[in-house]
């Protein structure tokens, strides 16, 4: 639900402070890296993917249309100027198109990222069990602070999925390895089983 919250207050905020030019400047920018660094295959398939999420959310059910006629219709914003109602609006789904790639992005990136992942799950739970066999005890803190910066990592990449600033294709990668060593710290602090 809390997810749920942000994304909201993200995507309003975003609507009625971020200029449209901006995003679409973002935008342009991020589709350039993808297609400069990420190979001329990969970068295709994530362009075309956030693509194709993006049409069958918003354009092919015609969302957008709806969206414009009932924001004209609010009573609360009556006296608005309507240009400016339509380009809120539109700010509003490069918003929601800006997401969709970053999401196409980090599913391409996700086979990767779980293999590092699970380096680091049998990493930590080798070191746990190998410290069953000695009389070396786990560190609550230290469990405790790779939990906590495991969520911090995930937090991050959430919110970068919504940050309407330009964010390099790498981001992901270089996000994923501080987590590989969060849940390896965790995993080899359990308590101990007797």
């Amino acid at each position: 639900m809390a997810l749920i919250s942000l994304v909201l207050v993200a995507l309003i905020a975003g609507a009625v402070f971020i200029p449209t030019a901006w995003l679409r400047q973002v935008q342009a920018l991020e589709q350039q890296w993808i297609l400069s660094h990420l190979g001329e295959n990969t970068a295709r398939a994530i362009l075309h993917q956030a693509a194709r999420w993006f049409d069958a959310q918003v354009a092919a059910s015609g969302r957008g249309d709806r969206a414009l006629q009932e924001a004209l219709s609010w009573t609360l914003l009556e006296g608005s100027d309507p240009a400016w109602l339509t380009d809120r609006l539109e700010a509003a789904w490069l918003l929601v198109e800006l997401a969709l790639l970053r999401a196409a992005l980090l599913a391409a990136w996700a086979p990767a990222m779980g293999l590092l992942l699970m380096a680091g799950v049998l990493d930590g739970h080798w070191r746990w069990r190998i410290r069953q066999l000695g009389f070396d005890y786990p560190s609550p803190s230290a469990r405790q602070a790779g939990q906590l910066g495991l969520r911090l990592v995930v937090g991050l990449l959430l919110l970068m999925v919504l940050l309407p600033v330009p964010l390099h294709p790498f981001v992901i990668p270089l996000l994923g390895l501080p987590a590989v060593l969060f849940i390896g710290t965790s995993l080899a602090h359990r308590p101990k089983q007797l």
